[in-house]
């Protein structure tokens, strides 16, 4: 999504970058090196050169038959699609191929999509089959047992891969949904390209670091999706030679945190345990240390570096107020007098006493939640939180949805449809199809109208009744390409009469076309019931 400047608490809004060298200091990570077969790179450099080679055994494409368009890559294991697709984002247009490979799930891995930016002149039907290859050598590493994650890095060894282009290495990042990519629902990791010292750094430090940068240049939270054969490096590791995070003791995992109000919420899958184990058992109990992490789905803005940079200084999504702050990196000093957060390059460090950081290494090393309150008014507090597979049980249907992750999004606002409403004081959506599959499916403005239009008829249903019941009403809408089905359950529950009249005034609402299923959850207080 769009990024935007403007002033974020204890600093403002800006871009920045990062680099560093492994150094002295002890260096922990989850990333994997490839080295790529000469055939790929040959094919990738043909590409490059502008050839307008079919590859074996392919048949030439038009833009009418192509696509989607599918390409067996290892025979009986792994096959790609091909989507040819735009991203349109601030009033731009950016024309795209986007690579979907169907195979890695049988090796235990989350399959990968990859989306590459087309150029002027190139047409449809040009799509680099060097690529097809990069998957091909991915699969064979993940056969050995490489397998990666959102934060992880794969960099590229051997001077035959194409390093005229500068491309070192790829990482992973989450995925977003793209219209027209359906992407089925498969677990699933975007990759992108990562160009000169990018990859070192990504290995090095955090590929947040570098992902955050690539936000900044183009405007996009938390990063575009999208790889530019023709980008620039946009970070060396000579600038890092300087960052205060290559002097600490560091470890990658799959982590995420952000920081609100002097408070500091870590989020830790427990797969990740067994790396804190090893990583911490090898340091002195009081040594500082950094978690490398991931950015935090709640955060609502991402922090940046450079060297020099004398504040804080972040990207944030369109309209909101950065107030929930994630990084590159989050970092435990003890032995202090007092528990202090402090902002430091695109990290925190958090500054705590030998007794709490004893609690707060405790729980990384058992994997037990902890919470460190503030010790004075206005101090820094943390909670961590080791990840578990929750469910939502719908009150309309009574099946039980389980996801690994439940993201909460809160309103920075209130919208002027919400202000209008007299009977409808609060609501909450519970989104039960994934968020990559919605952007294939729908957009955002038809889906948000659909939901207010809902909205506005319960309103209009219940605020001209003399009887002023609080209640929470539970909405499911399906939609599909045939059509709409609406039900719903209320607490305490309706008249039989009040329930058929509801039931036909939300059927008659206007639906929008969706390009496949589409499920969602609307929770409604009336008259100020809320919980």
């Amino acid at each position: 999504m769009p990024i935007k400047r403007g002033n974020v608490p204890g600093g403002c809004y800006e871009r920045l970058q990062l680099v560093d060298s492994l150094g002295s200091a002890n260096v922990w990570g989850m990333h994997l090196r490839i080295r790529l077969a000469g055939a790929f790179a040959t094919a990738l450099l043909g590409w490059f050169r502008r050839t307008k080679t079919v590859a074996t055994g392919q048949q030439p494409l038009t833009v009418k038959n192509a696509f989607p368009h599918s390409v067996e890559v290892i025979p009986g294991k792994l096959s790609v699609k091909i989507f040819l697709h735009d991203i349109t984002f601030e009033g731009e247009t950016v024309p795209c191929w986007s690579y979907l490979t169907d195979g890695f799930v049988g090796q235990h891995q989350k399959e990968t999509i990859f989306t590459l930016r087309r150029e002027i002149g190139q047409k449809p039907e040009d799509y680099p089959r060097g690529f097809l290859e990069l998957f091909a050598a991915l699969f064979r590493n993940t056969g050995r047992g490489q397998h990666v994650d959102v934060g992880d890095a794969a960099l590229f060894s051997g001077a035959e891969f194409l390093l005229d282009k500068d491309i070192r290495g790829i990482g992973y990042v989450e995925p977003q949904g793209l219209p027209g990519v359906e992407t089925g629902d498969a677990p699933l990791l975007a990759a992108i390209l990562l160009k000169g010292d990018e990859a070192q750094i990504a290995w090095n430090f955090s590929l947040t670091r570098v992902t955050a940068l690539t936000g900044m240049k183009y405007r996009y939270y938390p990063c575009p999706i999208w790889s530019d054969l023709k980008r620039e490096p946009l970070i060396s590791l000579r600038e890092m030679d300087k960052s205060l995070l290559g002097q600490i003791s560091r470890v990658g995992v799959r982590a995420s945190y952000y920081e609100e109000q002097n408070h500091i919420y870590l989020s830790i899958p427990p797969s990740e345990r067994p790396e804190l184990q090893e990583f911490l058992g090898r340091l002195p109990p009081t040594e500082p240390v950094a978690l490398r992490t991931r950015p935090a789905p709640r955060a609502n803005a991402c922090l940046v570096w450079r060297p020099g940079q004398n504040q804080m200084m972040a990207i944030t999504p369109h309209n909101s107020n950065g107030s929930r702050k994630t990084g590159a990196f989050l970092g435990f000093v003890p032995e202090q007098n007092l528990n202090d957060v402090r902002n430091s390059e695109d990290g925190f460090l958090f500054f705590l006493t030998n007794s709490d950081w004893q609690k707060v290494r405790e729980a990384l090393l058992s994997g037990s939640d902890v919470f460190i309150p503030p010790r004075e008014t206005a101090g820094a507090s943390i909670s961590i939180e080791w990840e578990k597979p929750k469910g939502y049980v719908s009150p309309v249907s009574g099946e039980t949805y389980f996801a690994e992750r439940w993201t909460t999004y809160l309103p920075e606002g209130t919208s002027r449809e919400a202000k209008q409403r007299v009977a409808v004081s609060s609501n909450r959506t519970i989104l039960l199809t994934s968020e990559r599959q919605l952007a294939a499916r729908t957009t955002a403005e038809d889906l948000a109208g659909y939901v207010n239009r809902i909205e506005d008829a319960v309103d209009a249903f219940f605020a001209p009744q003399e009887e002023r019941t609080k209640r929470e009403l539970t909405i499911q809408l399906g939609l599909t390409q045939e059509g709409h089905e609406v039900r719903f359950a209320a607490v305490p529950d309706l008249t039989a009469d009040m329930e058929a009249d509801l039931d036909n005034r939300l059927d008659k609402v206007p639906a929008p076309k969706v390009g496949g299923p589409v499920k969602l959850e609307l929770i409604l207080s009336i008259w100020g019931m809320c919980q």
